[in-house]
């Protein structure tokens, strides 16, 4: 029997669907395997950095452009330079917030003319294409609230025009790169899961500045059903993930979260009238796996940290923290993905050897973890304390970097 293209792709999609829902990958695509990361038959790790204002400022539109750089001419350049340093320093892959950034912003460009938008950020993904950086977009599940008018939770609501937002936006972003394997994997929001049990009533809302001229309905103040229940957010995970998987068979997903605070059990169980106290290691580690649900590909952490400090969470060292929560994860079978990795007390400016950040790195290699992206890279709105302006500001770092990718990611030599 001859069969058509057509009967032929049933055919595929059908195995698929018995194999987890997964259309065969394009080459080049990064899969998970447990609690690793595959790429083309091999496991993948790879150590990235962060630009957190990647895409606005490429485009012009991010909001501090003015007193950051003066030009936006200036501020596009400057995404070019952190582009070229990421390469010549051996970074695999840049995280950055992917969403058209405060109501203002998105007036000016992504409403104005979205042909527009699309087309930059192509040439940003092109970019970092041609200098083999792969991306891990995050996609701000929780950004269009403001837009729209409505509650933070209105995302939850299939009738909101936030939910309609969030949904569009995502669908665009998604369906236009699902096949590019310039895209590490997908992020839903970043650090969503801080605002997990915290009463949002009387708290400050966004200022009148970042709104376009001329909006409307602005909110000074939250009201308490601006607030996120645990439960509320893992639902909304879930919700995203499906629908990303849907309109993406080939990316994996990640949170984007930093992890749940360090007292979430005690405001799990007393929301709204909060009353403190500490995690014990094992209430917190419960509820950091319980925090990312199936069907989330990766889990996502955050880690700043330093030798002499310790956390609420058992009294631990930062770096006992960290290792804690990696083989909690691992013993999860998920890969991890620690998507930003900083040090305070000293940050990077009072220590160009980066002792604490190359000590995490050697425990995350030694634990094997998959994903590690440093904060910050080019991003001057933290001169004072995270940033690194370029990678002749941190050689050890960076050397260090290279050592990372060059054995676990096929890069550099």
């Amino acid at each position: 029997m001859v069969m058509d293209r057509s009967s032929i792709a049933l055919i595929v999609l059908a195995v698929a669907v018995l194999h987890g829902g997964r259309v065969a990958l394009a080459e080049g695509i990064v899969r998970a395997q447990g609690t690793k990361l595959m790429l083309d038959g091999k496991q993948y790790r790879a150590l990235g950095v962060n630009v957190p204002h990647l895409s606005q400022a490429y485009m012009g539109t991010w909001f501090h452009w003015r007193q950051i750089y003066g030009t936006r001419e200036k501020m596009q350049q400057a995404m070019i330079d952190a582009i070229l340093d990421a390469e010549k320093n051996h970074v695999a892959f840049i995280r950055f917030f992917a969403s058209p950034g405060y109501p203002k912003g998105t007036a000016e460009l992504y409403l104005k003319d979205a042909e527009q938008y699309w087309r930059q950020m192509d040439e940003l993904f092109d970019l970092c294409r041609e200098h083999h950086i792969k991306l891990v977009p995050s996609l701000g599940i929780l950004k269009w609230h403001s837009d729209c008018n409505e509650l933070r939770t209105a995302v939850l609501d299939p009738e909101s025009k936030t939910y309609a937002a969030a949904r569009k936006y995502i669908r665009e972003f998604v369906t236009r790169y699902r096949d590019d394997p310039v895209v590490l994997m997908w992020e839903l929001e970043n650090e969503a899961f801080l605002t997990a049990d915290v009463d949002m009533k009387g708290r400050k809302a966004k200022p009148r500045g970042v709104y376009p001229q001329g909006a409307t309905g602005i909110r000074e103040v939250y009201e308490r059903e601006d607030s996120f229940s645990f439960d509320m957010l893992v639902r909304l995970y879930k919700e995203m993930t499906e629908f990303i998987r849907s309109l993406d068979p080939n990316h994996l997903v990640t949170s984007g979260d930093s992890g749940p605070r360090e007292e979430s059990m005690c405001r799990r169980e007393t929301f709204p009238n909060f009353k403190w106290r500490d995690d014990t290691i094992r209430e917190h580690l419960s509820n950091l796996l319980a925090s990312q649900p199936e069907p989330l590909d990766v889990f996502s952490i955050h880690m700043y940290g330093n030798f002499t400090t310790r956390r609420k969470v058992g009294k631990l060292s930062q770096l006992d923290f960290l290792r804690c929560r990696v083989r909690a994860i691992h013993a999860a079978l998920a890969p991890v993905f620690v998507g930003e990795l900083g040090q305070t007390n000293p940050h990077f400016q009072q220590d160009p050897q980066a002792s604490w950040t190359r000590a995490a790195i050697d425990l995350l290699d030694e634990e094997g973890a998959a994903l590690i992206a440093l904060w910050v890279w080019h991003f001057p709105w933290q001169d004072r304390d995270h940033n690194i302006p370029n990678g002749e500001a941190q050689p050890e770092l960076m050397e260090r970097v290279r050592q990372f990718n060059a054995e676990h990611a096929g890069l550099g030599s």
